[in-house]
Order: C-alpha cells, then structure tokens, then sequence
C-alpha cells in the first residue's frame, strides 16, 4: 500500500530517487490505503483498503465515484459514497466521458441521472423510482440450470422500495417446493435475494419487488418430432421478466415460441375469465362446454356462451389481449408434436398423462395437437353463397363469407392430425365438441 503527494521536491539525488519510487508504488498500486490519500486530484485512483472498492476522484475534485470491487466485478448491492455508473449498453464507461444516454446512480443525492453527452443531470426529479435495467436486454433475465432450478443470465440493476440493486449474472432463485403445473411469480427482495413463489401479488418480504416469473410443467418439452415426457420441470421457454415478456396484461402460462411469439401452454379453459386463458387440470372450452363470457363483453361472471364459434374464440381472446393463432403461428407452436397421430378420446380437461405427453410441443405447448382442433386467426376456403347471412349471432350479417379454419386435429383424426392439420371446411358460426381454442401474443422487448 502506497500513497504520494505527487510533488518532487528538490533534494539530492538519492533522496530525489526515493521520493520517486515513492510516487510510482503510489501509481501502480492506485493509491491504495485505509484512508483517502491527503492530497487529491481529479480522476486519479484510490484503491480503499477499508471498504474493499476501487474509487475515482470526480472532475471537480471533491468526491469519488465507486468504480469496481477490488476483488473484481461491478459496483456492490451496498451503494457507497459517490456516483456508480451504471452501463447503458455494452461498456460501463465512468464518470468525466461517458457517451450520451448513459446513467449513473448518484448516492450523495440518492438519485438516478443521465448524461446528454455534455454534463450529467436528474431524471424524474432526481427519483430512481421503477428502475429496471438488464446488462443485456435482449435476452430474459432467467435461465434453467436444472429441472427445478434456474439462475440469472444477466446482470440487473433494480429499484427495490427506494434502494438501486446490483444483482449479478448467475444468481440463483430460491426455489420453494415445486408443485406440476403451477406458474410461480419470481421477486427481488430489499437484500438483493431473488426468490421465487406461487403468490402472483403479495410480496414475500416486506418491500419485494415482482421482477419475472415462470411455468413448472407437468412435463418435459419435445426434443425431437415425438412429443415430450410426464417427468415435471421448469419449461424453458416460459421465463419473463418486466422487460422480456408477452404482450399482454398477464404473462402467465405462457410460453416463447422460437424466439417471435408467446402461446398459451394449456388449451382454453371453461373458466378462463377466472383462471387465466392457459391453465393445468381444468375443464377444457369447446362446443359442448362453452366458456364463461368476460365482462368486457357482456358477461356477469358466471354467464357462458351457448356455443364456441370463431365469433366468440375470437372475442374471449381479445378480452386477455391475445389473439388465435394463424395457421403460421400453429405450425411453429405445435413442432415437436408425434405427426400424423391423435389422442383416440376427448381429455375433458387440460391434463398430462401418459398419452398426452406424445402430443406435447418444443416449447411445451401441451394437447398441441391430435386433442381438438383449435380455431385459427386465417379465414378461407370455399365461400358461402352470394347473399347476405345472418349468421353472427345479430352483430350484423357477412356476404360471400369465408369458412374459418381449423387446426391441429382431434382426438379421432388418426394420421389427418399433426402440426400442419387444417380443415377450411366449417363456417365461422360453426361449433362442436371437438372444436376448442389456444391463444397466442405478441413479443415484448423493453430495452
């Protein structure tokens, strides 16, 4: 450890020589001590002993800015005197020249700022409130790293109940005991832990903020063309975080379908205005067993359709901020699925088994196919006559209308199913018990 004044005094030259072996140890160990050097200099370097950070003067030379840990990695959870940069993009650059758009967070101030490529100022009235920033963000900030446990992938930088975070890449989640099934809500907690729970809305310490989440499958995704396994684990593909999720109110049950769209993991429920529009072991929506209508379109909470159209797949859909899919997204969604096969019975519900598991997806999409058909976005196929019909249940009428396609197959289509299935053959007013639904979303990237 070494410090110097940086001033050479005339002396002889022994004692000239001394005095600057004294300030080049002083250079090359970066000023290193328990205490800040006596005499200091803007962007010079100190490297506290005491606190374990390594530190460097502002330009007004009258602060330090924490740099790095001397054990090497980023600015610690623990905020320390002065302003920490934070990276914005894929260089943390510090304080005197750092790009335009960058932040830093500065503790003196307890306040977030960014620099407009000539002096640094406050944000949002100097709060940090809501901040939410990945080292790299375009991937999720999760990753599965066994059948019940998972890590992060990427370094965050979080608000959490007024404090900013460092949570480092490769952190692990606090897993509790995992039931199949079951989506889990992942929080950071006020002292940077990152756990994982059922509770979707209440906190599992006093102050934790909800940062992403999960699907705890009743099975394993396909890894070839032949389905998946009833073995429970994490789905891969179903990790979000704030900024990496769908586009829509509520990500969960959901899964990420090559990298461009999330799909509902579950075919529809009968009570999905309840339980979410993708759930596991629950009563699946079809012609036989209409779903509940959504209040956003007439319904009282306990209302159902009389049938399951296009007409109302379409709108139950609309009502989560999803859509069906396209014949387009259904190939995707469904690869991985044993082809030209079927289930031989109707399920009745949302379900893993044995016989369900050949049916599974490569992103986990269960009941993907050879289950029940499942409505399409796409409308085409032979038309109805030239004429108007009034075959929309009073909403008006369509003239030379297309059939709405179905896809996937049923549980009785033998080697007509599989994952590029379709029939163009029934109107849009059509409705059967074989007939049920699966939503999809679009991607969300928040960077």
């Amino acid at each position: 450890m070494a410090q110097h004044d940086y001033v050479i005094a005339n002396a002889d030259g022994a004692t000239v020589r001394l005095d600057l072996n004294n300030a080049f140890a002083a250079i090359v160990s970066n000023n290193s001590g328990a205490t800040e050097p006596t005499d200091t200099y803007a962007y010079m370097w100190w490297a506290d002993t005491t606190s374990g950070l390594l530190k460097q003067r502002n330009a007004a030379d009258s602060g330090w800015v924490t740099v790095a840990t001397l054990a090497g990695g980023a600015v610690p959870k623990t905020s320390a005197t002065g302003s920490a940069i934070l990276p914005a993009g894929t260089d943390a650059q510090r304080d005197g020249s750092p790009a335009a758009g960058y932040l830093r967070f500065n503790t003196d101030d307890n306040a977030f700022e960014g620099y407009d490529g000539s002096a640094w100022g406050g944000l949002g009235g100097g709060s940090a409130y809501g901040l939410f920033r990945k080292a790299d963000p375009t991937v999720v900030l999760f990753t599965k790293t066994g059948a019940g446990t998972a890590e992060t992938q990427t370094a965050l930088y979080a608000e959490v109940n007024g404090s900013i975070l460092t949570v480092a890449s490769g952190t692990s989640v606090t897993m509790p005991s995992l039931t199949a099934g079951t989506d889990y809500a992942i929080w950071l907690e006020t002292d940077g832990d990152v756990v994982a729970t059922t509770n979707h809305t209440s906190p599992p310490t006093t102050g934790a903020r909800k940062i992403g989440g999960f699907h705890y499958a009743p099975g394993g995704n396909a890894t070839g063309t032949s389905g998946g396994n009833t073995t429970a684990q994490i789905n891969e593909y179903s990790f979000w975080d704030l900024k990496f999720r769908p586009a829509c109110s509520d990500p969960r049950g959901m899964t990420l379908v090559a990298g461009g769209f999330w799909a509902d993991i579950y075919l529809t429920g009968v009570d999905a205005i309840t339980n979410g529009s993708s759930k596991y072991n629950v009563t699946i929506a079809d012609g036989s067993s209409p779903p509940k209508i959504p209040t956003l379109f007439g319904g009282n909470g306990s209302t159902t359709y009389g049938s399951y159209t296009w007409f109302e797949a379409m709108e139950l859909a609309t009502a989560f901020g999803k859509r069906c899919p396209t014949q387009q997204e259904f190939m995707a969604l469904a690869y991985g699925t044993t082809e030209a096969s079927s289930r031989g019975s109707n399920p009745g519900t949302t379900q893993m088994s044995a016989t369900d598991d050949n049916f599974t997806s490569k992103w986990g999409c269960i009941q993907s196919t050879g289950v029940l058909y499942v409505w399409a976005r796409d409308r085409g196929g032979p038309y109805a006559g030239a004429s108007w019909n009034a075959n929309t249940e009073g909403r008006g009428s369509e003239y030379n209308a297309p059939n709405a396609a179905r896809l996937g197959g049923t549980w009785s289509a033998a080697s007509s199913a599989g994952s590029r299935c379709s029939s163009w053959s029934a109107a849009a007013s059509y409705s059967n018990n074989n007939i049920g639904s699966r939503f999809v979303a679009d991607m969300l990237i928040i960077d």
